[in-house]
């Protein structure tokens, strides 16, 4: 019996790394996922489903003698389960089962009659992975947990003879208690008495395929352990009685056919089993990068505070009336603050007719000359070109100085410095009054 409990757990394990497995080899969510296909707390799915299935029971006592299957004398009996779905990962159901059973040895058998209630929590595998929904919108892989009660009727016959047994030949000491039966007169061991209760703890896996809006098909397995050992009423061995039943069902679920189950839907990604936001991995790394890019820019105060540039603007170009386009590294886009202040000299230029501009490309010195010559070229072609074609102004008032990384602001010595680099990086526009 420990044997067979073994490989049972072993199956169960097996069965749910291998459907891991196969949805490890689709983990890019290639989903196409229409909107009644997810789920989300604001909308209405329907709950409730009910299912009825038939299947084999296999009695695990201390009279076995078969170490998984019996090798005859199968038994088979009717199951009928309420399930009520509280998440897409996560439901409640209320299990019903009948069934005869029958095992034993060459000595002796059991054999009765029991109906097994149980009240169960039902996890849905297929919901823990990196994209939470149906393996493919047709399957569900489930894991349920829950406790029980058998009421059952059993007695002990001898193999040869099919006969009851009676206490004076199992244990001569006992003899005034009659028959070896539960559920049966001890003095008329065919006479039906009050059933006998035991609790049980069920552990099941199961498979779901999804035929349409209305209807199941579903596998499923499940071992229950008995916790008094009675259920064959012989107190002997290490291990408590328990029974294997298996059995496929059809489920139908109840509600508006205009609506999805719940246990169909796929969850958003970023919310754990219990729909709540989990913590996105790159998050942190999100937020340091933007802390990052804001201390950068907040120290970029030379695109706004040009009075050291004027300063030398007027002693270089001889105008001081004068803009500077700072650049990231070998680009020459403009961004948007930057068009805002080439439109002031634009309107400059409308309202004064006369007045020309002079621009002056420069790039810093990590490149080689002619690479630096050809970026501060294109960095006074994009302000160029932004003037002209962007604002409508006369292409012959301006005049372009590509200088490469001649003539830098700061010397070249002193640009290993990143803050220095970027000043470098930039194209000054003149203004020259008319």
């Amino acid at each position: 019996m420990m044997r067979f409990t073994s490989i049972y757990f072993i199956c169960l394990c097996l069965l749910a790394f291998c459907a891991s497995s196969v949805h490890a080899q689709f983990s890019t969510d290639h989903r196409q996922l229409e909107e009644h296909m997810r789920y989300s707390r604001d909308k209405s799915f329907n709950t409730w489903s009910i299912a009825i299935g038939y299947g084999p029971l296999v009695m695990q006592n201390d009279l076995t003698s078969y170490a998984i299957l019996p090798d005859r004398h199968w038994n088979f009996g009717p199951m009928v389960k309420l399930s009520k779905q509280i998440h897409p990962a996560w439901a409640v159901d209320f299990q019903v089962l009948n069934s005869d059973f029958r095992s034993g040895n060459d000595q002796f058998y059991s054999a009765g009659n029991l109906f097994d209630y149980s009240i169960n929590a039902v996890t849905y595998i297929n919901q823990w992975f990196a994209y939470p929904g149906p393996m493919r919108d047709k399957w569900n892989l489930y894991l349920s947990i829950g406790v029980g009660l058998t009421s059952y009727r059993t007695r002990v016959h001898y193999t040869a003879t099919d006969s009851v047994v009676h206490y004076r030949d199992w244990a001569p000491q006992n003899a005034g208690a009659g028959y070896l039966v539960l559920g049966y007169d001890a003095d008329d061991p065919y006479k039906k008495t009050a059933r006998v209760n035991e609790l049980v703890v069920p552990l099941s896996i199961g498979l779901q395929y999804r035929i349409n809006r209305s209807f199941d098909i579903g596998l499923e397995t499940s071992m229950r352990w008995s916790i008094e050992d009675k259920l064959d009423n012989v107190l002997l061995g290490a291990d408590n009685d328990k029974y294997w039943y298996t059995n496929i069902h059809l489920a139908y679920k109840i509600g508006k056919k205009d609506k999805r189950h719940s246990r169909w839907t796929h969850r958003g990604y970023g919310f754990n089993v219990f729909d709540k936001p989990k913590k996105d991995p790159l998050a942190d790394e999100v937020a340091l990068l933007e802390e990052e890019l804001k201390q950068f820019e907040s120290k970029k105060i030379i695109k706004i505070d040009t009075v050291t540039i004027k300063h030398h603007a007027l002693r270089i170009y001889g105008s001081n009336n004068m803009v500077s386009v700072y650049f990231d590294s070998s680009d020459s886009k403009l961004d948007t603050k930057d068009q805002v202040d080439l439109a002031t000299i634009g309107l400059y230029m409308v309202k004064n007719p006369g007045s020309t501009v002079d621009i002056y490309g420069y790039n810093d010195s990590r490149d080689n000359a002619l690479e630096n010559l050809d970026i501060s070229k294109r960095r006074c072609e994009q302000v160029l070109s932004y003037f002209v074609d962007d604002l409508g102004l006369e292409k012959e008032r301006f005049r372009l100085y590509p200088k490469g990384d001649d003539d830098l602001l700061l010397p070249k010595d002193t640009s290993k410095r990143s803050a220095i680099r970027v000043i470098n990086r930039r194209a000054d526009v003149v203004v020259f009054k008319p």
